[in-house]
């Protein structure tokens, strides 16, 4: 089944998400997996509910005296299945390095976390796989196969960031070229993503070519995320 991942960074006010949450419980999505992303102050909000619920950050050490983290152990005590790692945002604004990615990676796959892993070139180049090569041999490298099945990739090149002039194609073949990647290489099939900048123009096409997308901003915005949604999926 195909994944629809809300990713609202730190966008909602506790008003705010009160409201989103309360307008999202009309919703239903029947032939899709939607994982909801909220910022991490309102993840026990939907502790009791029947949304599947994502981390978008964590500390890769077990709980202790780690001032300010929060850890996997009460992440999965507040009913979390999905974590992501390796977010542009987290490397360009946190300064996480690959080192500290793999680390989490590594953590969290293997504390059976659905864990969605970004890649994706910071250029746009014909040369954008050997890049994509080299960060899927990085991270993969060493984890146990057995551990695989709880990964998702995540595509998503920063050259689409802020421009309205996504490649559907280009992305379509890149997608396509990294599941075989990993299948000759690592013998697992694994679901791919597309993580970059989507819209009522393009979102169609690029769902239909890949294993899901990520929202960004706009899955804090409940019109305008079911407008988008209903370009791709039946509201039951």
């Amino acid at each position: 089944m195909k994944k629809i991942i809300l990713n609202q960074k730190s966008y909602l006010l506790y008003d705010e998400m009160v409201l989103f949450k309360h307008e999202l419980e009309k919703c239903k999505y029947n032939d899709c997996e939607l994982v909801l992303f909220p910022p991490l102050l309102y993840l026990t909000m939907f502790r009791n509910t029947d949304f599947l619920l994502g981390a978008q950050n964590f500390y890769s050490t077990k709980r202790g005296s780690f001032t300010g983290e929060i850890n996997l152990e009460q992440l999965k005590d507040a009913n979390v299945k999905y974590v992501m790692v390796g977010h542009h945002e987290r490397r360009r604004l946190m300064n996480e390095t690959s080192f500290d990615t793999k680390e989490k990676l590594f953590k969290a796959l293997t504390n059976h976390f659905n864990t969605l892993l970004y890649i994706g070139e910071t250029t746009k180049s014909k040369y954008a796989f050997n890049h994509v090569k080299r960060e899927i041999n990085l991270y993969l490298k060493g984890l146990d196969k057995s551990d695989l099945k709880y990964l998702t990739i995540v595509y998503d090149p920063n050259w689409v960031i802020g421009s309205d002039a996504t490649d559907v194609n280009k992305i379509s073949k890149m997608i396509k070229r990294i599941k075989i990647y990993i299948k000759n290489i690592y013998h697992v099939n694994i679901s791919v993503l597309f993580g970059g900048i989507v819209h009522e123009n393009n979102i169609k096409d690029i769902y239909n070519n890949s294993d899901g997308i990520v929202l960004g901003k706009v899955s804090t915005d409940i019109k305008g995320l079911r407008k988008l949604l209903k370009c791709i999926i039946e509201e039951q």
